[in-house]
């Protein structure tokens, strides 16, 4: 409501019609603008409504029974390519080209477009149409209302759906509960073996497609149960009869009241797989075998009981009624059989050793075979029997190589014809390569084992003789020191002897000191002898002497323990050119196996030696009173020993052995009916070429006087030659070290030089033959060497290149004496000797 106003200037009242009048305007005036206001109000009503009819994303299409467009929103138009042109009033043959598609009114009116089936003609994608009549209030019809409904994403979806079903390798279906197909997909129509979808469509699923109609009943009720089910197993029948192993999964479908109206799912063929796994169940179960066969094989190196289990578990896991094993001899073309299982006859289980043809291994050989039939081949006829006996129908012969060389052969039999398969003869070749390789294995470990067997006791005698060679040493040292003092006992003792100032019972005392020295000076140079390392010589050698030294080198233990030594040694043996060193190891070794023989079972007993001349040869044996020998052809094999493991190394015979028939004799052992072992050694008579020694007195009595220098570290030494020499006569100047020597040789003229080799040799050529040579190479002549102990064989060649004169401690008297004399024999032809 509003208020109108009016006034003059001047003071004025208004008359009744004029009032009236004033009234009425401002009435119509009121009218005028509540109008203005509701046309306002009706504007932004329709812009508000065609903002809203804009706003739609679908296309909107409002036309009049004739077909003449009433309204269209901004999406269609946006479509259209026309959002700045007026189409209200258009026809819609105008806005929508008949050339597209032929319509006479209204394409989504008369179904030409907007099915969603087909892209739209005008409009770009597919398009569901949706058709609604308008009318006025009267309810006359005015037009239709189109909305178009967008659906190409939905149809895009459609289509992918579709593409991967066609294409999916399971099967899709859509089935009634009935047992009808609705729908499927290629690949069921592929598994199933029709040729077009309408035999598909015919088919009773329970009766036809389904192998056992028992299992469409089952999965049926499992869906209506729990309206689904997955991975559900059964056989189905293709149309040519072949039955297939098919995996389903499927779901219920069901309306709104909660009825059944289908089934759909997948149907998955998985033949091969089911085959694959009871293929690999079964490689499963063979190599599980085999494994078992493999662990027997490996378990033991000990072949005999495994060979057994494992034919045993062969016929286990083939079926089969006997196995054999056979392997061939050394020889390659004898067979023995060394393992069996399943036989039944007498005769079966006492099989001999045969030989088999040459030519029939060659063939073997040539084809590399592997897997023969025993049927045909030309086999021992013992073969033939023992099948026969046995009741075998089917014989096959697995070949066992080892490298390129045929070993054997496995032989696998059954009662009733067979066929092996190409996989049961692939898991024979790879038993029997199993048993090769364990064959192999087994030859590896023994000669492995026999190799260390023999590099243990090489070991062991390695370490005897590096504890030789220490007692060697020790032994030197210790006859070096001994040696000295007997040179001094044994010539005073003599001295003794020959000086006529003792009595009767004197002299029987002094000559019972010279032979007890004696007897010491022999022990020390059998010791020296024993240990010392010889180059292999011929000299003369006097059996029964040689014998006797070795015996004196054992006599204290053979006393202690209790055996009684009975010597039978032949007189007048003649003598015989052979190493005496050697035949002294030989000699000791036979005591020292008697002793250990004869101490085994007992703590006393016997030995007997013996020697005689038998023809051309002399004979030398050891009998004892032990147990004899076990195995007499094999005692003089390297590294047999029945002894004790860190007693025995088995090379001390085998040695003797490779001595005597050095020396072109023979030894042999037998056993003695009432004693035991027995070695006899029989040796060929060399001749020996004897020559006169140096030391011989000589015919001629030489000068006395002479002035000798006597050089030696021993001061026993030193006091008995000095004693010895000034006996006849000698003028001795004695001299502890090479220092003193060379003061004496520098300050006074000697005619003979007496020294000791291991003091006058020095180091690195300070010895007394370098100085001489360099100061009085004259004096070189007139050297007499003394040694406690043996020269080495280098030492003892170079000095015997200038003066072969040379004394082994202790030396007899006469034999210092007469070396003396036959220097001095030459004194006058001598040139003078200056200083």
């Amino acid at each position: 409501m509003g208020v109108i106003g009016v006034g003059t200037t001047q003071r004025k009242r208004f008359a009744p019609g004029e009032l009236s009048y004033l009234v009425n305007m401002a009435n119509l005036l009121g009218m005028t603008l509540e109008n203005v206001r509701l046309f306002e109000q009706v504007a932004t009503v329709r812009r508000q409504w065609e903002y809203t009819f804009d706003s739609i994303g679908d296309p909107i299409l409002v036309h009049d029974l004739q077909g003449r467009i009433l309204r269209s929103n901004q999406r269609l138009r946006h479509i259209l390519g026309r959002e700045r042109e007026a189409m209200v009033g258009w026809s819609v043959a105008e806005l929508l080209s008949v050339k597209n598609a032929a319509y006479k009114i209204c394409p989504y009116c008369e179904g030409v477009a907007g099915e969603g089936d087909n892209p739209d003609p005008w409009l770009s994608g597919y398009f569901l149409a949706s058709n609604s009549r308008f009318a006025d209030p009267s309810g006359r019809d005015l037009g239709t209302v189109h909305v178009l409904k967008d659906i190409t994403e939905r149809k895009r979806a459609e289509e992918k759906y579709r593409t991967l079903v066609s294409n999916v390798q399971e099967g899709v279906f859509i089935s009634t509960p009935q047992g009808r197909f609705l729908d499927f997909n290629d690949a069921l129509l592929r598994m199933s073996g029709y040729e077009s979808r309408e035999e598909l469509l015919a088919v009773d699923i329970p009766g036809a497609f389904y192998k056992n109609a028992s299992d469409r009943e089952r999965l049926k009720r499992l869906l209506i149960e729990h309206g689904a089910v997955a991975d559900f197993e059964f056989e189905m029948r293709r149309k040519d009869g072949e039955v297939r192993t098919m995996l389903e999964s499927s779901i219920t479908v069901r309306d709104a009241a909660g009825n059944v109206t289908a089934f759909q799912g997948f149907l998955q063929d998985i033949t091969e797989r089911k085959q694959a796994e009871l293929e690999i169940r079964r490689r499963n179960r063979e190599l599980m075998v085999l494994n078992s066969i493999g662990q027997t094989l490996t378990e033991s190196l000990d072949l005999g009981d495994s060979l057994h289990r494992t034919l045993r578990q062969m016929a286990e896991l083939f079926s089969l009624d006997a196995t054999s094993l056979y392997l061939f001899d050394e020889s390659g073309t004898k067979l023995r059989r060394v393992a069996a299982a399943g036989h039944r006859s007498e005769y079966s289980r006492h099989f001999p050793a045969v030989s088999v043809k040459t030519e029939l291994l060659q063939h073997i050989k040539d084809a590399h075979a592997t897997f023969i039939s025993a049927q045909g081949l030309p086999l021992p006829a013992v073969f033939r029997d023992a099948q026969i006996k046995e009741g075998i129908a089917t014989a096959y012969i697995v070949i066992l190589w080892s490298k390129d060389r045929v070993i054997g052969g496995l032989v696998v039999g059954t009662r009733t014809p067979r066929e092996f398969s190409p996989a049961d003869v692939n898991l024979l070749i790879a038993v029997g390569s199993q048993i090769s390789s364990a064959l192999d294995r087994s030859i590896l470990y023994e000669e492995t084992r026999q190799a260390y067997e023999n590099l243990r006791r090489t070991q062991e005698q390695l370490l005897h003789s590096e504890r030789l060679a220490a007692v060697g040493q020790l032994i030197s040292g210790v006859a070096h020191e001994l040696n000295n003092p007997l040179t001094a006992i044994l010539g005073y003792s003599q001295l003794l002897t020959s000086s006529g100032q003792l009595g009767p019972q004197g002299v029987e005392y002094s000559e019972k000191l010279y032979k007890q020295a004696q007897r010491t000076h022999r022990i020390v140079q059998n010791l020296l002898s024993f240990a010392r390392q010889h180059k292999p010589e011929r000299m003369p050698v006097k059996m029964n002497q040689t014998l006797e030294e070795t015996l004196a080198l054992r006599d204290y233990d053979l006393r202690m323990s209790n055996i009684r030594v009975h010597l039978d040694l032949a007189p007048d043996l003649p003598v015989t050119a052979a190493d005496p060193h050697q035949l002294q190891q030989v000699f000791l070794n036979m005591v020292n196996n008697a002793v250990d023989a004869i101490l085994e079972g007992s703590t006393e007993g016997d030995l007997w030696v013996r020697t005689a001349m038998e023809g051309d040869r002399l004979v030398i044996e050891f009998t004892d009173s032990g147990p004899g020998v076990k195995e007499p052809s094999r005692v003089f094999d390297p590294f047999y020993t029945t002894k004790p493991v860190g007693k025995g190394t088995g090379l001390g015979l085998s040695i003797c052995y490779g001595i005597i028939t050095e020396h072109g004799g023979t030894i042999s052992v037998r056993n003695a009916p009432t004693r035991g072992a027995c070695f006899t050694i029989e040796l060929p008579c060399q001749p020996v070429t004897t020559s006169g020694s140096s030391v011989d007195a000589p015919k001629t009595d030489p000068s006395r006087n002479a002035h000798i220098l006597l050089l030696d570290h021993d001061e026993s030494v030193l006091e008995a030659v000095s004693t010895f020499l000034r006996g006849r006569d000698h003028r001795v100047h004695a001299a502890r070290n090479m220092q003193d020597a060379r003061t004496a040789l520098e300050q006074e003229r000697f005619d003979v030089i007496v020294a000791d080799l291991q003091i006058a040799e020095g180091p690195n050529g300070s010895g007394l033959e370098n100085w001489l040579a360099q100061n009085k190479p004259a004096l070189l002549r007139k050297l007499i060497w003394m040694c406690a102990v043996a020269p080495s064989e280098g030492t003892a060649e170079r000095v015997g290149d200038t003066n072969p004169r040379i004394l082994q401690k202790p030396f007899k008297v006469s034999e210092l004496l007469a070396a003396v004399d036959e220097l001095l024999l030459n004194r006058m032809d001598a040139a003078p000797i200056g200083r």
